[in-house]
Order: C-alpha cells, then sequence, then structure tokens
C-alpha cells in the first residue's frame, strides 16, 4: 500500500544536523589554551549550574540547556505551587545562562564561529520541522482515508 509518506527527507534534515554537532564536537575537544596552559573543557563538561529561591531550587542543564537535574529544598513544600514553579523556572534559566557562557567561552577558545554554527543548525532544524510536518500531514491523510473504507 502506498501511503506517500517519505521520512527520507526527515532522516538527511537529523543526519547533517548530526554530522555538524559532530564537527562542532570535534573542534571543542579539550585543547590547549595557548596563553595559560590550561584546557578548554570537553562537551561533557559543559555543565550549567543555576539556582532559584535563593538556593532552596538547584538546577543542572547539558550542553545546549537540557535539564539533567533539578533538586527543590523539601520546606518549600509549604511554599505553594506558584513560588515553586517561580524558584525551579528562574533555577533552570540561570543554569541555561551559565551553559550559554560556557558554550560561549569554549568555542572562542577552540575558535569555532558560533554563529555560523547556530545559523547552519537553525537551518537544519527548520528543514527537520517541514519534513516532519509533511510525514504527519501524510499520516493524518493516510488515517482519514483509512476511517472513510
Amino acid at each position: 500500500m502506498a501511503s506517500g509518506i517519505d521520512p527520507s527527507g526527515l532522516s538527511r534534515s537529523l543526519e547533517e544536523a548530526m554530522r555538524l554537532l559532530s564537527q562542532a564536537g570535534a573542534a571543542t575537544s579539550a585543547q590547549p589554551v595557548a596563553d595559560d596552559d590550561t584546557t578548554v573543557p570537553t562537551a561533557e563538561q559543559m555543565v550549567g549550574r543555576g539556582v532559584g529561591g535563593g538556593g532552596l531550587v538547584e538546577a543542572e542543564v547539558g550542553a545546549y540547556g537540557g535539564l539533567q537535574s533539578l533538586v527543590i529544598d523539601p520546606s518549600l513544600s509549604r511554599a505553594g505551587t506558584t513560588a515553586i514553579a517561580e524558584y525551579v523556572l528562574e533555577a533552570v534559566q540561570a543554569a541555561q545562562a551559565d551553559e550559554r557562557a560556557r558554550r560561549a567561552e569554549m568555542t572562542a577558545a577552540a575558535g569555532v564561529d558560533s554563529v555560523a554554527l547556530t545559523e547552519q543548525l537553525g537551518r537544519v532544524s527548520e528543514d527537520a520541522f517541514r519534513g516532519f510536518q509533511r510525514m504527519i500531514g501524510d499520516l493524518d491523510a493516510a488515517t482519514r482515508r483509512m476511517d472513510r473504507r
């Protein structure tokens, strides 16, 4: 049964994103910094940390801001969900800002053009999103055809 669904475009976009990320990772692998003989941290070491609510909430994010851990002080249970949500948001945003700053330092030290890389990844992401939308549309059309039978 021919459904018209072609995931190859999406697959190509994802492969391109992985290639770009691999290139960036290779360029930013721990390299000596010329002036002080220290090393630039690897992507695995690029964990952003942030706090909220005066230290009652702690967040850690990995590369590109993905939440890795969240610690909420049990005493906040009395503060209510609105306050907890605000503190969590504050901590996560601070951790993401910390990660962005660390990544900017790392890419600058490694000589990576982060603006160009970000633009390339943005284009790849948009292509992947369009491919995903087409695939969802095709699946929706196929489902409607099956429902009519």
